[in-house]
């Protein structure tokens, strides 16, 4: 019954010569969610991703195919994507009436969500993995393993996933139609990977910032943490690291840092911490490495005196008030200075 999931990739890319193999890791996925309110009402979006770029995208109130990147045709004439577009509402609906069929069968309650991730992954070895996984409510469910040539439950306890792998593996043909179209994906991912090589290898430099976060006020002494904030940068790889008096720190409890996560501009952001004892003197800087910087560095240090203790902001509040003051006696006594010149008078 998953089988129409696949429909997709299979003509969501050129089919030409395969170009050159692109130098580094790189996805073709298609994710799908199913949304079952119940028997009558179905929401579906799509979205076909090429590594972290959205390249087409689809929903069922018009089941059309939308174009994400300039790129995203090519490969493809008007009428093979009007013909892809009629098969897939097709394959919408045989696939939105076996499902409500099954969970009729199987008791199983309104509302409910499918969700399917299918495609490939090309290394730089020129190696690949080929991938087809459904979950359903946010767990894994099944997949289809394609060496094999057959599915598996993903939850060896779940009677409903055990019931699908043993419906399916039964369907011979179904199972080689999955294996052609798997193979068939890492040609397509070259190919997607030659059109859109301008996007993918785009360079936007990471821009970096050094901070400390102030410790705790009560209590015993803790270590004053330095904040290294990374952002802006693609493509996604970046290694980040900190030096202490000009060689890295080794890795240790001292040491965190948060997972590359995406900006809205298509661009990352990682943070990366470090903790110093109370009464550290050395010098610290945080080194950025990434593909953007033509094989060089990005060296930020960080500045002790930026670091202001209370007693340094209580200081410096001080010196304001006092100077603050001072002005005000020199404006008012100017002030009453004009005031006590005459008309016709001149001050001395």
């Amino acid at each position: 019954m998953l089988l129409p999931l696949l429909l997709l990739p299979w003509a969501w890319g050129a089919l030409a010569a395969s170009p050159p193999v692109p130098p580094a890791s790189v996805t073709l996925r298609l994710l799908q969610i199913y949304v079952f309110h119940n028997a009558s009402s179905i929401g579906m979006e799509g979205m076909a991703l090429l590594g972290d770029l959205e390249t087409h995208s689809m929903d069922c109130i018009t089941c059309k195919i939308r174009f994400r990147q300039p790129w995203a045709q090519q490969g493809l004439t008007p009428k093979q994507w009007q013909d892809l577009e009629l098969l897939i509402q097709r394959s919408l609906s045989d696939f939105i009436l076996k499902v409500n069929r099954r969970a009729q069968q199987q008791g199983m309650g309104y509302p409910f969500v499918i969700q399917g991730s299918l495609g490939c992954e090309l290394h730089p070895n020129g190696t690949s993995r080929r991938f087809y996984d459904a979950g359903v409510n946010g767990e894994d469910f099944i997949s289809f393993e394609a060496d094999a040539g057959k599915w598996v439950a993903r939850q060896g306890d779940n009677v409903a996933a055990l019931y699908a792998r043993d419906l399916l593996n039964r369907d011979k043909g179904a199972a080689s139609v999955i294996q052609l179209l798997l193979r068939t994906c890492v040609n397509e991912l070259k190919s997607f990977v030659q059109h859109g090589k301008e996007s993918l290898e785009r360079p936007e430099w990471p821009v970096a910032v050094v901070f400390a976060r102030v410790p705790p006020q009560a209590g015993t002494p803790a270590p004053l943490l330095l904040v290294c904030r990374v952002t802006g940068f693609y493509p996604r790889p970046v290694c980040v690291a900190w030096l202490q008096g000009g060689e890295e720190v080794p890795l240790g409890w001292w040491l965190n840092s948060s997972r590359i996560l995406p900006n809205t501009d298509l661009t990352y952001q990682l943070r990366s911490s470090l903790a110093m004892e109370p009464g550290d003197r050395h010098s610290y800087a945080c080194r950025v490495e990434h593909s953007s910087l033509g094989g060089q560095s990005l060296l930020i240090p960080w500045e002790q005196t930026r670091c202001w203790g209370p007693g340094l902001v209580v200081g410096i509040f001080l010196g304001v008030v006092a100077i603050a003051a001072v002005a005000v006696v020199l404006w008012w006594s100017r002030r009453r200075g004009y005031q006590d010149v005459g008309p016709g008078e001149s001050s001395p």
